[in-house]
């Protein structure tokens, strides 16, 4: 029933009911939705983030509150989403090769090296903020130098990283189009490998994780970075710039391809520019539960020729 102020001749109001189909209650009824619709009334408004600020490493989110997974690999760019507090993920590269082959000026060198077992794992303290503690447990390298007919292998376990992230804005804000995250990511390197794998110095690094979701489904991921590296002949230290550009988009059946450009500029003189093209993507197996597996194909003598890795990484 709608009811209809009218108004008298002699200025006096009246109620009128109107009742039935008629015209006129139809017509009300239409500028009604209109009037509503121009407010924004109709438009289905998306329902805000949980409050999640009180919960914290020894006090856990709830599994029904948890963010959707997201992992720091297997591509450079990582997000700027943290994990959830009182959870953990252990994100795992079982096989990871590069190659590297050069033959000119005189030079002909061939370096294939395989890394088993490299583990991150992730733990969230409070609603913004992670802990992480990587460690890689088995590395093996074989050089070969044609010019000098020399050959040499090296294996061990490798070095040992230890950082965080902290989320500045963006944790929960979804996945729909124009919404942004960023984030602070500290990672220290402590000399751990064994003589021959590592450079056996401690190195250190600060990136900014950016990530804005576009139409369509596409998700444009941005780092850069500034670190403390050790110089080409590991003589001294230098700053170094890594930097790089991810976009993806899940395809089909939940799979999400990725393209990325990644760079590491560094302040050592006449030192090249490692610039590789990389392409992956990543495959939830259930909600805790994701695969992945990239190829970064090197663009310069600076970088290995190609690297294929394959992961699998958990939540709890």
């Amino acid at each position: 029933m709608l009811v209809q102020h009218a108004h008298r001749p002699n200025g006096a109001t009246r109620i009128q009911e109107l009742k039935g189909p008629s015209p006129l209650r139809l017509t009300i009824l239409l500028l009604a939705a209109l009037a509503r619709i121009a407010r924004g009334d109709e438009t289905p408004a998306v329902p805000p983030p949980p409050d999640k600020w009180q919960y914290t490493l020894f006090d856990p989110v709830p599994d029904t509150q948890l963010r959707d997974m997201d992992t720091d690999r297997p591509n450079v760019t990582n997000t700027p989403h943290t994990i959830d507090a009182g959870h953990w993920q252990l994100e795992t590269g079982f096989l990871d090769y590069a190659h590297y082959s050069t033959d000119s000026a005189g030079e002909s060198v061939r370096s294939d090296e395989f890394d088993f077992g490299q583990f991150n794992l992730r733990l969230g303290i409070l609603n913004n903020l992670e802990f992480n503690l990587a460690v890689e447990a088995y590395d093996t390298e074989r050089d070969q130098d044609f010019s000098n007919h020399e050959t040499s292998r090296t294996s061990g376990f490798g070095d040992t990283v230890v950082g965080g992230k902290l989320n500045l804005w963006g944790d929960d804000g979804g996945d729909e189009a124009g919404s942004t995250a960023l984030a602070i990511q500290p990672q220290c390197k402590f000399p751990t490998a064994q003589s021959g794998i590592g450079n056996g110095r401690f190195e250190a690094s600060v990136g900014v994780p950016f990530l804005a979701n576009l139409p369509d489904g596409f998700h444009l991921g941005i780092q850069a970075a500034l670190s403390q590296e050790r110089t080409t002949a590991n003589t001294g230290y230098v700053a170094g710039f890594p930097a790089s550009v991810s976009v993806d988009r899940v395809v089909f059946a939940n799979l999400d391809i990725y393209l990325e450009y990644a760079s590491n500029l560094s302040s050592e003189r006449h030192a090249g520019v490692p610039q590789t093209l990389d392409v992956g993507g990543t495959y939830p197996l259930t909600k805790n539960v994701v695969l992945d597996a990239g190829v970064n194909l090197g663009l310069n003598h600076a970088s290995s020729n190609i690297e294929a890795l394959a992961g699998i990484s958990f939540r709890h």
